[in-house]
């Protein structure tokens, strides 16, 4: 009997070993695939685009390409045989692109196969290459607008004009009927701009991008022709947006100008969520992938014919060229979404990939919403280095510290400098639910998460989606609340230093604050500061506008908050291409004061405003200067900072004998710049700024005063 059990055993193990050895799809048919440092298509995966690329990186850059090396690689299907393509080498050489000139059919499977007569730049060559992948069964156009589950209809109020903000602005600013409605309010904000692309939810529905001031004025608006989503300035200080009726991230230069579009390749639908142009001009970007896939084989009672949607991650070159190809069918679990998302609907949203961010260390951070995680993605090798998430998400592999529940259904995280991380906690499966922005501290060794800081609303709001978080220079906090409609600025201690209020049922998917100033004018002067001029007399400033635009600008309109300042030129005055004007504002205050303004010189075309903005001051007498005129500075001075070494708050003094534009920037040790303390026309006087080093590492740093012609440098020692 244990004689006929080892024959039996035996048979069966030849038979396994002749299926192994001949059935086409199997694993016995990859060669050499850890050899390599990374491949795309992963070796075996499935539901792969018919129109994909195959990407090849080995841990040496190859040698320069022969016209022998397109007949050394083969990629052949299944059905569809033989494909010829083009061969490239990308990235310092340490890719290998093939883009073959067909689609492969639906179906089927590829196999790759490398010879081993790559050379190598080390005069080796790459090692031999076999492996195969399979193309999707059929395509799936993707289903549902990203926010439609949420959206609801509502109506727009058409007014023949509106006059934004309140009782601060002097005249009526004239904008679009359908122009969004807001109002703002604010104490004491840091400088820059807002950037937001309100939307309402209705059919054909047609947003504007926007670049307001602190007022609610708006200094850039562009209507568009759908709704936009994640208007944002960029690392290289381009401006991205993208439009929901064609789903292209349009890249526009400081002119307002669409210089490029940029989209997902391998027949892959942009998705809105997010859009980054990294710091050496390569692209980050992200799609939806639906699939066909019968659930009743992964849960009970799932959909035999339900439509799961996937996630793909794609990086290209400066060329549009991919190198780097990520999708959560080859990492993930359909059943790693946590508990309210339903696995037995026919349409599955399991990942919703929401923020791409880069680490550190290069690496990709990802927020995926309906599995409450932060994924980190090694940007070399595609695999998954860490899973960072909440209460409900299943894989999470940290400790969280001072923060009970950690984050739900988050939004938008970004790496600080101090190397710390914020996200936009929406806190969907919160009990009671609450949204909030918060700052996390992450031992990545030891995997400890550490809540450091957070703001709620007081009473907590709860938004449903959406939503970002930006920590600006100075250490406010700059928070778009989603589908609550408001936008908010913050101190660290949690005060409230401005907010904007969008009404009528207005969304805004982010908002962001920027430095920022167009490029099509420029200014001999960017603030005109009157001096002392006596209560019932009057002054006179003039500055140079050049016009740098292709074609001439008619400059039609004007707005300034104060009637103690006014424009004197007639308008419109036409400035043509590459031709200066000269502008002239007059001050004449009616009783004693300090006076300060912005005047906004406009180009106004149908359907947009393009402003240049000159900042304005202007006192009545000294004692408005806040000083004694008899003690004013004689010389230019900057003390030491005191306390020093300091933790982490430190006040820097400095002296300036007469008016004069004043920056003080703070670098570090390195030469980096970490933050402008102040950059602006200052009178005559003696000044007392605070920088706080809360967000920094301890180490030693630098500050530099430019004042007129005077330059001066001084050491701090932040110790923590």
């Amino acid at each position: 009997m244990f004689q006929n059990s080892s024959k039996i055993y035996s048979l069966f193990f030849s038979f396994l070993l002749l299926i192994l050895f001949s059935y086409p799809g199997v694993l016995a048919q990859n060669k050499n695939t850890n050899l390599f440092t990374y491949l795309s298509p992963v070796p075996n995966s499935k539901m792969v685009m018919p129109s994909t690329e195959i990407i090849i990186r080995y841990k040496t850059a190859f040698s320069a390409l022969t016209s022998q090396n397109l007949n050394d690689i083969q990629v052949t299907g299944e059905r569809s045989g033989l494909h010829k393509g083009k061969l490239l080498l990308l990235k310092e050489n340490n890719i290998l692109s093939f883009k073959p000139f067909n689609p492969f059919d639906y179906g089927e499977k590829v196999t790759i196969e490398l010879k081993n007569t790559f050379k190598l730049e080390d005069g080796n060559y790459a090692p031999y290459l076999k492996y195969s992948f399979r193309i999707t069964e059929r395509k799936i156009n993707e289903p549902l607008n990203f926010l439609s589950s949420i959206g609801a209809n509502s109506t727009i109020k058409k007014d023949d004009h509106k006059i934004i903000n309140k009782s601060d602005i002097f005249s009526p600013d004239s904008l679009p009927y359908d122009f969004p409605d807001y109002t703002v309010d604010f104490t004491n904000p840091a400088d820059g701009y807002i950037f937001f692309s309100p939307f309402i939810w209705m059919p054909d529905y047609s947003g504007y991008i926007i670049i307001s001031d602190k007022y609610g004025v708006p200094v850039f608006y562009r209507k568009m022709s759908s709704t936009v989503y994640d208007f944002q300035k960029q690392v290289n200080g381009d401006l991205t947006y993208i439009e929901a009726a064609n789903r292209h991230f349009f890249i526009m230069n400081n002119k307002y100008e669409i210089t490029d579009s940029i989209d997902m390749q391998n027949g892959y639908s942009t998705d809105v969520h997010e859009f980054r142009i990294l710091e050496n001009g390569h692209y980050l970007l992200m799609a939806n992938d639906p699939q066909p896939v019968s659930m009743d084989t992964v849960v009970a009672g799932g959909d035999p014919d339900a439509i799961v949607i996937g996630l793909v991650i794609q990086e290209l070159d400066e060329n549009k060229n991919l190198v780097f190809q990520w999708r959560s069918w080859d990492h993930f679990q359909i059943t790693d979404a946590t508990y309210d998302i339903s696995l037995t609907d026919s349409l599955i949203d399991y990942v919703h990939a929401n923020a791409l961010e880069t680490d550190y260390d290069g690496n990709i951070l990802l927020s995926c919403r309906h599995m409450d995680e932060i994924t980190k993605i090694d940007r070399i090798t595609g695999d998954i280095i860490w899973r960072w998430g909440g209460k409900y998400c299943k894989n999470n592999q940290f400790i969280f510290l001072n923060d009970s529940t950690g984050f739900s259904h988050q939004h938008c995280i970004r790496r600080l400098p101090n190397g710390n991380y914020t996200l936009f906690d929406n806190g969907n499966l919160h009990n009671p639910q609450f949204s909030r922005a918060a700052e996390y501290q992450l031992d990545q060794s030891n995997k400890i998460a550490t809540l450091v800081w957070e703001h709620r609303n007081n009473p907590s709001d709860f938004t449903l989606a959406m939503g970002s978080v930006e920590r600006l220079p100075n250490h406010n906090t700059f928070i778009g609340w989603g589908t609550q409609p408001k936008i908010t600025e913050v101190a660290y201690d949690g005060s409230e230093l401005f907010s904007l209020n969008l009404l009528n049922n207005a969304f805004s998917y982010r908002a962001f604050k920027y430095e920022w100033d167009t490029g099509i004018f420029t200014s001999d002067k960017d603030t005109l500061n009157f001096g002392i001029i006596p209560a019932d007399q009057s002054g006179s400033l003039s500055f140079n506008l050049t016009n740098n635009y292709d074609q001439p600008v008619e400059i039609n309109s004007v707005f300034n908050r104060n009637p103690e300042f006014s424009l004197q030129q007639q308008l419109p005055v036409t400035i043509p291409s590459q031709g200066t004007v000269n502008f002239s504002v007059d001050f004449s205050p009616d009783t004693a004061g300090a006076y300060s303004d912005d005047i906004h010189l406009r180009w106004e075309t149908e359907g947009q405003r393009i402003a240049k903005v000159i900042h304005l001051i202007g006192v009545t007498d000294s004692v408005y200067l806040g000083i004694d005129e008899n003690a004013l500075p004689t010389g230019f001075s900057l003390s030491q900072n005191y306390p020093n070494p300091f933790n982490p708050v430190s006040k820097i003094k400095y002296s300036i004998p007469h008016a004069s534009l004043v920056q003080l920037n703070v670098y570090d040790i390195l030469g980096n710049k970490i933050t402008t303390l102040v950059n602006k026309e200052q009178t005559a006087g003696s000044y007392e700024v605070e920088f706080n080093g809360s967000d920094l590492a301890s180490g030693i740093y630098f500050y530099r005063l430019n004042a007129g012609e005077f330059t001066s440098v001084k050491k701090m020692l932040l110790l923590k």
